[in-house]
């Protein structure tokens, strides 16, 4: 940032474009540490929750704004159903908006240019009360069937080839089922080869209890 700057003398264009590839390299690494300190932490039992009632349309479109620009690029279709009286949680809301980023950002990494995301919500009932599910559909790659059950295991990555600008190291949706996990509820997934994902978020709804 300094040499940006240009606290120590002028760049030129070539440089420039060096520098925001070091700086995109640096947030790359900063995420694959966090991601491992705080898989180690919840692993620990340490991480501590805020539990609260919220809106999901709000918290998603918050968190929906952070990827925004990816989905741009890749000129993806993106929705957002109203969700009314269904779309109410009994979470912790910035553990909620850590997972439907990481569950957003899986979703524009594996859908191709001119793909869309869908997001809705709904409430479900059964003998254990009420339950809110939040759906994130993709028209991504999809998963294997013979890998569906382990995509939510420490370290595991889909991509068969190294993408530098993708790669992470396998933690993401073990995070995010663990946190859904500590806050009552549960992170499944249904997917088809070739036409893409549902990732359905489950979390008591603020009725329940």
């Amino acid at each position: 940032e300094l040499l940006e700057l240009g606290i120590r003398g002028p760049v030129n264009a070539a440089q420039v474009e060096d520098l925001v590839r070091i700086k995109r390299s640096q947030r790359h690494l900063l995420g694959l540490i966090n991601d491992v300190l705080n898989f180690a932490k919840i692993d620990a039992g340490r991480v501590e929750y805020r539990i609260s009632d919220f809106g999901v349309e709000e918290a998603v479109g918050d968190t929906e704004a952070m990827i925004r620009p990816q989905m741009d690029a890749k000129n993806l279709t993106y929705g957002l159903d109203e969700c009314a009286s269904a779309g109410h949680v009994r979470a912790d809301r910035d553990k909620f908006q850590q997972i439907v980023l990481n569950l957003l950002s899986n979703a524009v990494k594996f859908t191709d240019a001119g793909g869309s995301i869908a997001v809705r919500c709904d409430v479900d009932v059964d003998v254990d009360g009420e339950w809110s599910k939040l759906r994130i559909t993709d028209t991504g790659t999809g998963i294997p069937e013979d890998k569906v059950a382990a995509i939510f295991d420490p370290f595991i990555q889909l991509r068969e080839r190294f993408d530098p600008a993708n790669s992470g190291v396998g933690l993401g949706l073990a995070i995010s089922r663990d946190l859904a996990r500590a806050m009552g509820g549960d992170l499944t997934v249904e997917s088809v080869v070739g036409r893409g994902s549902t990732f359905t978020l489950v979390l008591p709804h603020p009725r329940l209890g």
